[in-house]
């Protein structure tokens, strides 16, 4: 599941490209956690399957879920370990305790994220399940080295031993060094009183002048040749001793590192799965934070659906354009061939590239930046011609490289396919290159591909209307300001505006007057008529938002009425509530006002005895019947061991132990004392006046 899958081989890398895909790869790689996980996003590709990008898409929105309760991937730690471990299966590369310190990382990194995964929902179940148990090979390495790449005492029996002994031969040599510094007249000749260490020696910092009356042997002299560094005799053989200890303690080292690189072989496949599903969570989580972060959403993935989306933007521009215009758009429902047309500098190619990215995003299982309700078609195939590369090493022109690459496209043109046409028709002869584009969209069209098609060859604007399966569209432009609005607009074809947008951008006026005495005098009603058809139907836009506006505003208001209302009736309760309590609160000081008069003159004969009785049952009936009274026996008789209570009267929360439903008494935990109390001194903790 976690595993980078290939793309579909209809999908080629020059689509990607032409696209911008890096675009999507930048935005997830600035979000990853680790190094481990770029190579996932390298590979980032369409699903080859529907499944696959459904399971995709789900454990992206599942983990986000998770994100929005503060929860992370304990991904922490994960050190790449790639750029030497592929060389060490070769057998090319020597293990050395930075390594493994480096692999127990990463390992352990991803056993605690298949352990996270576990205890997930389903599709984030899903998405770890083939990676191993990695406990006892991280438990291995955790014996072996610490996260420095120090080898532990625990990686052997020996070592351990070794360490021990090399312990007991330092504190040899530093007791005789200490008695070889004792000596007050020797101290005379040293530049320093502290020993120095070369090569693993201990040495006397001795003045070059005084050689000859410190005994020992000489290991070297400072760069000025005014201190030598002797090693004095009556610590040779301590020092011996510590080196021999020391050689051993190497030898068991490279023993220790040459088991663990056996083993490592022996869990190759093991090590291969942890790797890759730690950059496979990498990449999740980046995807994740899209939806976490920047408001991307999870599109319904359809097979033989449409492709709908509403105020889509291309990622690339989101991080450029605080006013970005979003891109609302339906393909399949019922027509799958979009014809645009409309001014250059309008918007055209931004909506074949925010269209194609979208879908590609879709598929490969990375959310979309639009909003809710997003449906795409899972594409075998995205086919684009934008652009007017030439293909210069093979000879050919701009026309040909267009024909080339709208040639794959109709080779590859299904219904499962989409494909993106930019300026039809275009770089010939305008005559021949819209008969040209009309066989083309003749074509895609009885394909049954998903298409979307720009252009200014006028006979192609005609296409839609002759063509059940395909519909017109523009980019809007006002006419007053001569400004593109840069947005689509289904139902109706465009006009280019070139002599109104090369006057606006800097074109000589002379120039621009001489074009249209040029043009001549043309009949100008269908350019009339759509523009006419244009404004009403930005105006009818208009309205509509206004009333959606008025509409959200009114619902905002109901769901504020709603909630004021649910206030009301939660203050109603609290307060008749605190009544009761009241109420039960002035009994009770009754009760207890009247108890011992009570109790004195119920003994009493005749009538008086006869009439305190009375009075005590009255006192005790009104408090039964008080609405606190009927809720706290409700709940005292729903008690079960280990249930909280609490007691009022000492005000203090305690465990049940022991409910009594017969007696009406509960036993509590007091402290470290066990203490029966009625149900009348018990309560619930939060009663809805707390």
């Amino acid at each position: 599941m976690f595993r980078s899958m290939p793309m579909a081989p209809a999908a080629r890398p020059f689509d990607l490209d032409a696209l911008e895909f890096s675009v999507v790869r930048g935005m997830l790689t600035a979000r990853l956690l680790t190094s481990v996980g770029r190579s996932a996003v390298e590979a980032l590709a369409p699903a080859p399957d529907h499944a696959e990008a459904v399971e995709r898409l789900a454990a992206t929105k599942e983990l986000a879920a998770r994100f929005a309760e503060r929860t992370e991937l304990p991904l922490a730690g994960a050190i790449d370990v790639r750029s030497w471990l592929g060389a060490f299966f070769d057998g090319e590369h020597v293990l050395q305790a930075k390594d493994l310190a480096d692999l127990k990382r990463l390992l352990r990194a991803a056993e605690r994220c298949r352990v996270w995964f576990a205890a997930a929902t389903p599709a984030l179940q899903r998405f770890a399940a083939r990676v191993p148990d990695l406990t006892d090979l991280v438990g291995e390495l955790e014996l072996l080295v610490d996260d420095r790449g120090e080898v532990l005492d625990s990686a052997s029996p020996k070592l351990a031993l070794l360490r021990a002994r090399i312990e007991q031969a330092r504190l040899a040599v530093d007791t005789a060094m200490a008695g070889v510094l004792a000596n007050a007249e020797l101290r005379k000749y040293l530049q320093s009183p502290e020993p120095s260490w070369r090569h693993g020696r201990p040495l006397l910092q001795v003045k070059a002048e005084f050689r000859g009356r410190v005994h020992g042997v000489l290991h070297d002299r400072s760069a000025s040749g005014a201190t030598l560094f002797v090693e004095p005799e009556a610590v040779v053989d301590a020092a011996n001793r510590l080196s021999d200890e020391l050689a051993a303690e190497h030898r068991e080292i490279n023993v220790v590192l040459a088991d663990a690189a056996r083993h490592l072989r022996r869990a190759g496949e093991e090590i291969g799965l942890g790797i890759e599903f730690v950059a496979a969570a990498d990449l999740l989580q980046a995807k994740a934070k899209l939806i976490q972060t920047e408001g991307f959403v999870v599109p319904e993935l359809v097979v033989d659906g449409a492709l709908r989306l509403v105020d889509a933007r291309h990622p690339l521009l989101l991080q450029r354009a605080a006013d970005l215009v979003p891109l609302t758009i339906s393909l399949g429902d019922p027509h799958r061939l979009l014809v645009v047309t409309g001014p250059n500098t309008g918007g055209k190619t931004v909506v074949l590239k925010t269209v194609g990215l979208l879908a590609l995003m879709a598929i490969s299982g990375v959310p979309i930046p639009a909003a809710a309700g997003a449906s795409v078609p899972f594409f075998t195939a995205v086919q684009v011609d934008i652009g007017d590369e030439q293909a210069i090493a093979q000879n050919l022109s701009t026309f040909s490289s267009h024909v080339q690459r709208i040639s794959r496209c109709l080779h590859h043109a299904s219904p499962a396919c989409l494909v993106l046409l930019d300026e039809l028709g275009a770089g010939t002869d305008p005559e021949e290159g819209g008969v040209l584009g009309y066989a083309v969209l003749e074509s895609l069209v009885a394909a049954g591909a998903f298409a979307v098609v720009t252009t200014h060859i006028g006979r192609l604007k005609d296409f839609a209307y002759q063509n059940q399966g395909a519909e017109n569209g523009s980019m809007a432009f006002d006419g007053v300001s001569l400004h593109p609005l840069y947005r689509l607009e289904l139902g109706i074809p465009g006009n280019s505006h070139a002599l109104d947008i090369a006057s606006r951008v800097g074109m000589p006026a002379s120039v621009v007057a001489r074009a249209r005495q040029l043009l001549g005098v043309r009949d100008h009603t269908l350019d009339h008529l759509i523009e006419r058809v244009q404004v009403a139907r930005r105006d009818a836009e208009a309205d509509r938002r206004r009333t959606l506006d008025l509409s959200r505003a009114a619902e905002q208001q109901r769901l504020q009425l709603g909630e004021r209302m649910a206030d009301a009736v939660r203050k109603e309760a609290w307060l008749q509530e605190e009544a009761d309590g009241v109420i039960e609160t002035e009994l009770r000081k009754v009760q207890e006002a009247l108890a011992e008069p009570l109790a004195a003159l119920a003994s009493a004969p005749g009538q008086h005895g006869e009439r305190a009785r009375t009075l005590k049952k009255v006192v005790e009936g009104l408090l039964k019947q008080s609405a606190l009274h009927r809720r706290r026996m409700a709940f005292c008789h729903g008690l079960k061991k280990g249930d909280q209570v609490f007691l009022p009267r000492w005000r203090r929360v305690c465990v049940a132990h022991k409910v009594d439903k017969v007696r009406e008494m509960v036993t509590v935990d007091y402290g470290n004392v066990k203490v029966e109390v009625p149900f009348e001194d018990v309560s619930w903790l939060q009663p809805l006046g707390g």
